[in-house]
């Protein structure tokens, strides 16, 4: 084959893979902040042509049915919570029944023990649970159950040896996401794209955990206490305190600065060297003589341990610790 033949084939090859390359279709990016002013219409219709009744006896759900006889329509009882996720804003709406569970409520990154049962606006269940499983509400669900599932207490822990686990007085009610907080465009079995979804929910019990391992269970890293843990950043490195294993920036792990002496996850018994009411694990300037932690020799090898920290008057008190 001569270089003209060469030449021809590779020119009709690349017209022809441009040709096919016109044909094929664009992709549109999926309109979320759209799709979320549509679900949100779709929910608040339901919440105002629906009501519900609380669950009694032994139930754990109670029942949404369609206003016929003047009844109470949900939006009348619902409280909103604006939720902004990936640079969209949404509400979900909580219903809380009475009482709304009588311990602690999870926060984001918490494990909660629950019960549930989860279905369309059109009725049609798609899940439920026979029994109580650990939810974990940092990563483990969808991010609907993540912002919903703080807004509900445990109960009581009545369960005896040798018969199934029971609870009472524990945190009942009803929460609407729109589909942007669940499976977003993805269909799922029962569940078309984009649609809103319907949980009831029971809370039984709260697990408090702790991201970092540093000995600090998250619940006590929330420092401003509005139960939002991811806005808690002692040392500004955009790394929230209760995923950060440094917290103050001091090149110390937490662990190491005697955040929890009696090891029960609860930071009011940390030390502090100063005494200027901030701990050690979120004081970069452990001892207050003006030099920071991070720059008085506090860990030569740089594995987050102070064992080998530089003691220059040789009284067993390192530099970062000595202000003298």
């Amino acid at each position: 084959m001569n270089i003209k033949h060469i030449l021809a084939i590779t020119t009709l090859f690349l017209i022809l893979f441009s040709a096919c390359s016109k044909d094929e279709p664009e992709v549109t990016p999926f309109d979320h902040l759209g799709q979320a002013t549509i679900d949100d219409d779709l929910l608040r219709e339901y919440l105002e042509t629906h009501f519900y009744t609380p669950p009694t006896g032994n139930d754990n759900f109670g029942i949404l049915d369609t206003i016929e006889n003047g009844e109470t329509p949900l939006i009348n009882q619902v409280i909103t919570k604006d939720i902004e996720y990936g640079d969209v804003d949404y509400k979900i709406y909580l219903l809380k029944n009475t009482p709304i569970g009588v311990g602690e409520a999870p926060l984001l990154i918490d494990s909660a023990y629950v019960n549930y049962k989860g279905q369309l606006l059109n009725a049609t269940i798609f899940d439920s649970n026979d029994s109580y499983f650990w939810a974990n509400l940092y990563g483990g669900v969808i991010p609907g159950w993540s912002y919903a599932l703080p807004s509900y207490n445990e109960g009581v822990n009545t369960s005896q040896i040798g018969l199934p686990i029971s609870f009472n007085q524990t945190g009942k009610g009803v929460f609407f996401l729109p589909s942007g907080l669940a499976y977003r465009e993805s269909a799922r079995s029962l569940i078309p794209a984009s649609s809103p979804l319907i949980f009831h929910i029971e809370m039984a019990m709260v697990k408090r955990n702790d991201p970092d391992r540093d000995g600090i269970l998250a619940v006590y890293e929330d420092l401003n206490n509005d139960l939002i843990v991811k806005n808690d950043d002692t040392d500004g490195d955009e790394t929230p305190d209760f995923i950060d294993f440094d917290d103050d920036g001091d090149k110390l792990s937490t662990v190491y600065e005697d955040a929890d002496p009696n090891n029960d996850g609860n930071p009011n018994d940390a030390l502090d060297t100063d005494g200027d009411n901030t701990p050690n694990y979120l004081d970069n300037d452990d001892d207050g003589d003006g030099i920071l932690t991070a720059d008085e020799n506090s860990d030569p090898n740089l594995d987050g341990n102070p064992d080998d920290a530089k003691d220059t008057d040789g009284d067993d008190i390192p530099d970062y610790l000595d202000a003298n």
